[in-house]
């Protein structure tokens, strides 16, 4: 098998939200993983954040609200779980009903996956490394978990496209 045969992105089929996050982020100037930082991504947008004694959550075009206190990769995960909402969503979720604001929390986990680790900084990560998660955390500044959910993703993904040749012939994922 040659090596043009063992490139991942080549047989990848990234999603229509999978393909928006990525053009949002491109069409706000985050095209490295070093735009990724909170702060940079707040001023790329200008979406307001807030800290405030309550849990977090976005507020329509008015911001988002995290929780005071919250730091590290919480608060990262706090921030891309809200901005996701803030960039994809409208509406209430006060005035939901129960599966509306599960379908709402649901799509925000897996934006902002594709947020986190997105499709068109995909190429920067070499799939056939036995570290690749390791080396996708690194890259993007994600935990391990994260990592490993988005290269699973991507395995998923390969795999429905009929592509179990690519993943065999390799260690990869």
């Amino acid at each position: 098998m040659g090596i043009e045969e063992l490139n991942y992105l080549k047989h990848y089929k990234p999603t229509e939200t999978e393909l928006r996050m990525a053009e949002s982020l491109c069409s706000h100037g985050i095209t490295k993983p070093a735009h990724l930082e909170t702060e940079k991504i707040q001023i790329a947008y200008r979406v307001l954040v807030m800290e405030m004694d309550f849990p977090s959550a976005s507020f329509g075009r008015l911001g988002i609200v995290l929780k005071k206190g919250i730091t590290g990769e919480q608060y990262k995960s706090a921030f891309y779980h809200e901005f996701a909402h803030w960039l994809g969503h409208s509406g209430n979720q006060l005035q939901m009903n129960k599966q509306q604001k599960l379908a709402q929390e649901v799509q925000a986990n897996q934006m902002s996956l594709y947020l986190r680790v997105p499709y068109h900084m995909l190429e920067l990560v070499d799939f056939s490394s036995d570290d690749c998660i390791i080396e996708v955390a690194d890259i993007f500044n994600v935990p391990v978990a994260l990592a490993k959910k988005r290269v699973q993703k991507i395995k998923d993904n390969i795999l429905c496209n009929g592509n179990s040749q690519l993943l065999s012939a390799n260690k990869i994922i």
